[in-house]
């Protein structure tokens, strides 16, 4: 079938509106409110687009949060666009923003997100549009809101002693980047004026396009914080939390990295660097972390630290001049600051020729805890000066090279900001370390939602690195007993693969969270063999204007039994095939459709979208024949797909793929069923 069929199957399910299918999954927008406390039970209100009839439980990232969900019973005709919970967080959860999903009988959510605050959440009160209105409120608190109509001005009003410290961070653009159908999105500003109406402070992107502002109160008296979307826009979907504390407050820590379990000194940048530096004991996990400070027996808010087994470094200043750059050994973690505008740090290292050296930036990445007001670039030069390699967007747009010395001695590593900027919130790390082999992985789509004896596909994605080469065993833990998963090892000559989900026939309502891993074995820097495990990263498809098809990565990989899908089986006619380069084969596909779908259907083998193929599990010379293929069936149930192998095809053996039946649900989103794996083997 022709991409234009494709696209004319589309634009008709779109004019009409929602196709009628059991299992269209929710599609959460916001929720409200947006912040929980610690030590609390709050009910909330999660709202979204789609029918969230018949929701029975709810799917937290990490531990510590449940849900009691009260939804009706699915009605004929009837939509639900509002699921309300009573959310209970544990005492000891984790801080920060946390995604959940809501499992209805119809299908599983996608991403919304919450905020676990410590502090007591005040609710925006209405008309509290106008300085003579402000809602009076006492720091610390968390104000929970909604800009949700075009000039909807918020203010506040607190009270506030001489020399004390006030800090404001705002949740907002953060929290609407992964709603999976929200195209407009908020750019908030907060404003800290007087009593007079003086503006003292302002800020409206600081954690990306979110604001953060701190201030020392000059005499005590009467504030006011006001906030507003800084053009004066505004949306009922717009939805924020607004940290506003008189307690020490931390945006960033200096050094941002170090090693598990030790004990460091770290200044903190924001109103808890008034305090000087303050003593930390690293915790134990690697990775970026969201780590609280003691000051004075009184804890900070979350601020990110990256835990690393790398030998730690830290720049010593002045190292301006490529003459006092600070010298490091390898491999090395390297920690800096662009403090001021123009900044440069240098950083020497000894190599060696042909030894492959990887640097990765970590500083400041959309959609992660890197929240470095650094856009950096990398360059290394010789000692003569010279540029020899350098980076800027490489890596989660961030910079990151591999190095291999043309010769023995010393190199001079530069980092600096893209556009000469700086602050003291500008700080970064640097992974300095041998370029081993690797390979990085992501899933797509991040859920999987399947009526009793459905099945459905994931696709894997594998990104090899420094020479990797080996094959890549993907595995599924934690799938309830319900579901099943079929096996997959992506060969060397492959970078994608596709999973099959089947519910068991008898299978009853369920949802859960998995992860997914990846298995490869490598030669390590003392060459012995040794295993390395990567967890993909999960995306979650975000409708573009225009119909197109993004991707965002999110945390949560789900999985979830619904009632009875539309399309209860894809059968097939063969699910082993031996074939010779430049030989064809035709798949015979019978749909069995539920009583209640009649409605169109197209075939694939790929996952595409409007052209764009998003999963290719097809060996490396297989493709489909269109010509010689029945793909688009409207409320037909027989087609089928052929395939042919290139002449010059290299021998491969058991590749699974799946035909995928496709189902509309309106322009952008479709939903998937697979047939069982079918194994390709291609042989000379």
């Amino acid at each position: 079938m022709t991409h234009f069929r494709i696209l004319a199957v589309l634009i008709i399910a779109s004019v009409v509106g929602p196709v009628a299918a059991q299992t269209s999954f929710p599609m959460i927008t916001h929720a409200y409110p947006v912040a929980l406390q610690r030590g609390t039970t709050t009910e909330i209100s999660a709202d979204g687009q789609m029918n969230f009839s018949g929701a029975y439980k709810a799917l937290f990232e990490g531990a510590g949060i449940s849900a009691e969900v009260n939804s009706p019973p699915p009605v004929p005709g009837v939509i639900l666009k509002t699921v309300k919970m009573k959310v209970t967080v544990a005492k000891d959860a984790e801080l920060g923003v946390r995604e959940f999903r809501i499992a209805t009988s119809l299908g599983l959510s996608s991403v919304g997100q919450l905020v676990i605050v410590d502090d007591p959440v005040v609710m925006e009160r209405p008309n509290n549009n106008t300085v003579p209105q402000s809602q009076d409120i006492k720091l610390p608190c968390v104000l929970a809101g909604k800009l949700e109509i075009i000039e909807d001005v918020d203010w506040f009003k607190f009270e506030a002693k001489e020399g004390e410290f006030v800090a404001f961070e705002m949740f907002c653009a953060r929290i609407q980047d992964k709603i999976h159908d929200l195209q407009k999105h908020a750019k908030p500003m907060l404003t800290l004026l007087d009593a007079e109406g003086r503006e003292l402070a302002a800020n409206d992107t600081f954690f990306f396009a979110d604001p953060m502002l701190a201030y020392k109160i000059p005499k005590a008296g009467t504030y006011y914080l006001q906030v507003r979307e800084s053009t004066y826009d505004g949306d009922p979907r717009w939805v924020y939390a607004i940290v506003a504390t008189n307690r020490p407050y931390a945006s960033h820590l200096f050094p941002m990295a170090g090693n598990p379990g030790k004990t460091i000194d770290v200044d903190p940048i924001g109103s808890a660097g008034a305090k000087g530096k303050v003593l930390f004991k690293i915790p134990g996990e690697l990775g970026i972390q969201q780590v609280q400070l003691d000051i004075d027996g009184v804890k900070t808010n979350p601020a990110t630290f990256i835990v690393s087994n790398l030998p730690q470094f830290v720049e010593q200043e002045p190292n301006d001049d490529p003459a006092k750059a600070t010298r490091v050994t390898l491999p090395a973690g390297i920690n800096g600051q662009i403090g001021k505008k123009r900044d440069i740090d240098h950083f020497v290292f000894n190599a060696t020729k042909a030894k492959a050296i990887r640097l990765e930036l970590k500083a400041r990445r959309f959609g992660t805890l890197l929240n470095s007001s650094l856009h950096g670039i990398l360059e290394i030069m010789n000692t003569k000066g010279v540029v020899i390699a350098s980076s800027d967007v490489t890596h989660g747009l961030e910079a990151s090279l591999v190095f291999t010395p043309a010769v023995d001695g010393d190199y001079i590593l530069r980092i600096r900001d893209i556009n000469s900027k700086g602050s003291e919130s500008a700080v970064y790390h640097i992974e300095a370390d041998w370029a081993l082999p690797d390979f990085t992985v992501r899933c797509d789509p991040d859920k999987t939602m399947i009526g009793p004896g459905s099945a459905t596909s994931w696709y894997v994605h594998v990104v090899r690195a420094n020479g990797f080469t080996g094959p890549v065993e993907i595995k599924v833990n934690g799938l309830p007993k319900e579901i099943t998963a079929s096996q997959l090892a992506i060969p060397p000559s492959m970078t994608q693969g596709v999973i099959v989900l089947t519910a068991a026939p008898d299978a009853k309502l369920a949802a859960t969270n998995v992860e997914v891993v990846g298995f490869g074995k490598i030669k390590n820097a003392e060459g012995k063999d040794e295993v390395i495990v990567r967890r993909p990263v999960s995306n979650q498809e975000i409708y573009l204007p225009g119909g197109g098809r993004g991707r965002f990565d999110v945390n949560l990989q789900s999985v979830a039994v619904t009632s009875t899908s539309d399309i209860v089986k894809v059968e097939v006619s063969i699910s082993k095939i031996t074939l010779k380069p430049g030989e064809e084969i035709k798949i015979e596909v019978t749909l069995h459709r539920s009583s209640e779908y009649d409605k169109g259907v197209f075939l694939d083998v790929m996952l595409q979208h409007l052209g764009s193929i998003i999963g290719n599990p097809l060996p490396p010379g297989v493709t489909i024949v269109p010509g010689k293929s029945k793909t688009l069936l409207g409320n037909a149930s027989k087609g089928f797909i052929t395939l042919k192998v290139a002449a010059n095809a290299e021998p491969i053996d058991d590749v699974p793929i799946s035909v995928i039946a496709n189902v509309s649900i309106n322009f952008v989103v479709k939903v998937h069923y697979s047939s069982v794996p079918i194994l390709i083997s291609i042989r000379k």
